[in-house]
């Protein structure tokens, strides 16, 4: 029994008569007729009562209807979804974002992607970029997105995954706002600095602070696991930490200055595991996180 001897059933039952169901359905009697017939053999019952004025379905034939007619609805309804599935307009979507990335473009992203497909379901972990790579490598994350570019990854996330690089966030310095007019040629003289923690799959701020400043005497470092963090401490006057400005605000404690030379923007980088499916719902939010980097650098002063 196939679907196609189900809707000439159907269309029989409907129609009240072979030729007429032949005719609705665009066709010439005889392969309905031995479409029907086979379809008894198969089953072994008579389905169908033939009278000299049509058909009309036995007992175990409207048990076929009624059993065929959900069939054919659950066919349509996995036939639709698939297809919605082609398009990448419904499925689940797996995400891990560092939590600076979801401030600076994710949020947006998440927007443009949900308008474009409602009927995706979202899971987001706002987690560690280290954390981000393990669960891609493990198969627990579909992407992720990093505030590092592939220049400062270590060896195995470069062997394990593929990306791409997204847009260009740029860095400030907040510092006390009673320090804002100070003057220190090449970040050196501002004493601690509030750094995120080291990441040993990723070379970033730490190192690029220690190296800058070896030679700064005043150089100390406080480490923190979020940039909102190092806010409250930079408002308490605890030292001065590269931010973005979506995530400082405005405050009355903090004023955020020009970067050194040696603190460039983050890059905000894509990543997926390395040789697994680009499913057309990756792609979509691949395609959308494109859109809204695209968006930013066209308004960017």
């Amino acid at each position: 029994m196939d679907f196609r001897q189900l809707e000439y059933f159907r269309a029989v039952v409907e129609a009240g008569s072979v030729s007429q169901a032949a005719k609705n359905l665009g066709m010439t009697q005889p392969p309905v007729s031995h479409a029907i017939a086979k379809l008894e053999r198969e089953l072994g019952v008579r389905l169908l009562e033939r009278t000299a004025k049509g058909v009309h379905p036995t007992q175990a034939g409207l048990h076929l209807l009624a059993t065929g007619e959900r069939l054919i609805a659950d066919r349509n309804r996995v036939v639709e979804t698939l297809r919605l599935m082609g398009e990448g307009a419904v499925g689940d979507l797996h995400l891990g974002v560092e939590p600076m990335v979801i401030n600076e473009l994710i949020a947006d992203v998440l927007a443009e992607f949900l308008e474009q497909a409602p009927g995706a379901r979202v899971s987001l972990a706002d987690v560690t970029p280290d954390v981000i790579v393990q669960r891609i490598l493990a198969g627990e994350l579909d992407l992720g997105c990093i505030p590092f570019g592939p220049h400062k990854f270590a060896g195995f996330v470069a062997d394990g995954c593929d990306w791409r690089p997204i847009l260009d966030i740029p860095i400030k310095l907040a510092v006390p706002r009673y320090r804002a007019a100070e003057s220190h040629p090449d970040g050196r003289g501002w004493g601690r600095w509030i750094l995120p923690a080291r990441i040993p799959a990723f070379s970033g701020m730490p190192d690029a602070a220690e190296k800058a400043l070896a030679g700064d005497p005043s150089f100390g470092v406080l480490e923190v696991s979020t940039p909102q963090t190092a806010l409250a401490f930079v408002a308490a006057g605890l030292g001065v930490a590269p931010v973005t400005e979506r995530i400082a605000g405005r405050s009355d404690s903090v004023a955020l200055l020009d970067p050194p030379s040696w603190l460039p923007p983050m890059q905000a980088t894509l990543l997926w595991k390395r040789g697994s499916e680009v499913t057309p719902l990756m792609r979509r939010w691949i395609e959308a996180t494109r859109t809204i980097a695209e968006h930013r650098r066209a308004i960017a002063p």
